[in-house]
């Protein structure tokens, strides 16, 4: 049997994937398959149920607890870690009326993002993508 186990290429999911990646961990008889894409794309696929094993956000897992179970093996987020709002030194002092560059709309980032201040104007872009616009200018600041 073979499964796909799809994260994005982050290195905390690498982590937690890395014992299967690696071949470390035994899988006996099943064929594990690995895809790496950005977290809103595997959000995106998960709503199809595209992979038997996915990496999600939070924020799309409310939306998918029906379809998927979470492992307990690991997660992006946790007291003290999680997303955060990063902008250049000589950025804005506050969110009020600057756009911020999120990885996707069913990202915890952005979710988090507008639980602080759902006014907050916002652009999507692949997460790889947000320091280097931050750092252009191109956004005010990330997430």
């Amino acid at each position: 049997m073979r499964i796909t186990v799809a994260h994005s290429p982050d290195s905390d999911d690498a982590f937690m994937f890395y014992g299967l990646a690696s071949g470390a961990v035994d899988t006996g008889d099943l064929e594990v398959g690995h895809l790496l894409a950005d977290i809103e794309t595997l959000n995106r696929a998960a709503f199809e149920g595209r992979y038997e094993v996915t990496a999600v956000s939070f924020h799309a897992y409310a939306y998918l607890h029906d379809r998927y179970i979470l492992l307990p093996h690991g997660a992006s987020m946790g007291e003290n870690y999680g997303p955060i709002v990063v902008a250049r030194e000589d950025g804005p002092a506050s969110l009020d009326g600057v756009r911020v560059a999120v990885p996707g709309l069913l990202t915890s980032a952005y979710l988090a993002l507008k639980l602080h201040d759902r006014t907050v104007d916002t652009v999507v872009m692949p997460f790889d993508q947000i320091q280097d616009a931050v750092r252009r200018g191109d956004v005010a600041a990330g997430c």
